[in-house]
């Protein structure tokens, strides 16, 4: 797993910082609530 996260961190990184150089200073937040039906995995431990 560790060699895993060392062979995606680097790629990783590049696309971060590529997405970060095209912010254009719009931000969209969006809090509203999603209707859950039949969710067994809410309540579980």
């Amino acid at each position: 797993m560790l060699k895993l996260m060392q062979s995606v961190m680097v790629p990783l990184c590049s696309y971060l910082t590529h997405r970060q150089a095209r912010l254009i200073g719009i931000t969209f937040v969006d809090s509203s609530k999603l209707q859950v039906y039949h969710n067994l995995r809410i309540f579980k431990d």
